[in-house]
């Protein structure tokens, strides 16, 4: 049996992404993938790329990595028009200046999507979706409809995305849709970290959510301390946005941590 770990979203979240990876090691998990957004909202954006350097861990381009890499003025999130945007713009901005060259440079040589095997399973790794890889969320609630649209040229047996933040389980037209949430800024409802494990077994394979707390007040006294906008720390400490709340996933196999496909 082989076992991989998805992680997503960590945005410059350094004590989450260190907690994530401590739990991963003492899983005794073979290997790491990330479907992107290592950089954004958070105040460690070097040491969470170096961390992820210093790994190897495959990683595919999110659209802050994108953003980031490239400085553009924006980074394409869906915000609500007022303060989300303002704080969004905000925190580009300072995450643009406070990212070193060559650790830019690491950023825009991310792939926009990976396929890789897993003891003959094929898994395609996006951040966004397999037809916008960069910027379409796929949210739990997204309908059967536009999921067929989404996958129906994809050859690979699973797709992990990102972008949301949100965990997410669909099966549809035979093949399995995975998010594994976030590591460094979840929006469930519960102050931590989510990833995700894909176990493999000649043809059986399943899957496991994993959360992990870390030390959140560590992370919030650093964003205000970098000068950053206080709802970035708030979002962290209630494990929402901060006008939201928390984004309920439909009652379904996602209410349930471990699932088996055969």
């Amino acid at each position: 049996m082989r076992s991989v770990a998805f992680i997503s979203d960590i945005h410059s979240n350094l004590e989450a992404l260190e907690a994530v990876l401590k739990d991963i090691d003492e899983r005794g998990v073979d290997e790491v993938f990330c479907v992107g957004d290592l950089v954004g909202y958070g105040p460690n954006p070097n040491e969470v790329v170096e961390r992820i350097r210093e790994r190897k861990i495959l990683t595919v381009c999110g659209n802050y990595d994108d953003a980031v890499g490239f400085e553009k003025d924006s980074c394409g999130c869906a915000y609500n028009p007022g303060r989300e945007t303002e704080v969004g713009d905000e925190s580009i901005r300072w995450t643009i200046e406070h990212t070193s060259a060559d650790n830019k440079e690491f950023l825009r040589s991310l792939p926009k999507k990976l396929s890789i095997q897993v003891e003959g399973v094929r898994v395609l790794l996006v951040h966004g979706s397999p037809v916008n890889h960069l910027l379409e969320y796929v949210k739990p609630t997204i309908s059967s409809e536009r999921l067929r649209i989404l996958i129906q040229n994809v050859e690979e047996d699973v797709i992990v995305n990102g972008h949301t933040h949100m965990k997410m389980a669909r099966h549809i037209l035979g093949k399995l849709v995975l998010n594994p949430g976030s590591v460094g800024r979840t929006k469930d409802g519960k102050p931590g970290a989510t990833y995700a494990i894909l176990y493999v077994d000649d043809i059986v394979y399943w899957y496991e959510f994993v959360f992990v707390e870390y030390d959140v007040k560590k992370t919030v006294e650093k964003i205000a301390r970098a000068g950053l906008p206080a709802e970035l720390g708030t979002v962290l400490a209630l494990g929402h946005t901060f006008d939201m709340g928390p984004e309920k996933s439909p009652k379904s196999e996602n209410s349930s941590k471990t699932f088996q496909l055969f």
